[in-house]
């Protein structure tokens, strides 16, 4: 069932599932671990092709929240593994400009793609991407 959802740009009906919404609007509040959860629930009864879309979202945000915890070579193989399952899917889907993220995550994880044993400091938060979604017709 659509639901609305004005935090994020939305004010009529959107054909997004709710933990899809709460992914987007948690990781740009910078919980990530949330983010991590609320977008679990969904890829655990996931069936469709979205499901390993899915779970490249969780890992990414997960990287990330290990980077900030100091974990970098454990950052840096969430992200790797993460960005392998998001690299299938086209520049746009379902309503998010992926591939603009995922060119955003590269950058970012530059430091640790160079020396995944090193220990280079968490980005800054305001260096770290803001997510938006699009209303999708249909």
């Amino acid at each position: 069932m659509p639901v609305t959802h004005p935090d994020l740009g939305f004010d009529g009906p959107i054909p997004f599932p709710r933990q899809y919404l709460d992914y987007f609007q948690l990781f740009n509040a910078r919980d990530f671990f949330e983010a991590h959860e609320v977008l679990e629930d969904l890829w655990i009864m996931e069936t469709s092709p979205a499901r390993n879309y899915y779970k490249g979202l969780i890992m990414v945000a997960v990287a990330i929240l290990h980077w900030q915890r100091g974990n970098t070579a454990g950052a840096y193989r969430l992200y790797r593994d993460g960005m392998s399952y998001l690299e299938p899917y086209p520049a746009t889907y379902e309503g998010f400009d992926l591939g603009p993220f995922r060119d955003r995550l590269r950058d970012l994880f530059r430091p640790l793609a160079a020396d995944p044993k090193g220990t280079p400091p968490a980005p800054p938060e305001g260096d770290l991407p803001v997510l938006e979604l699009r209303a999708v017709a249909g």
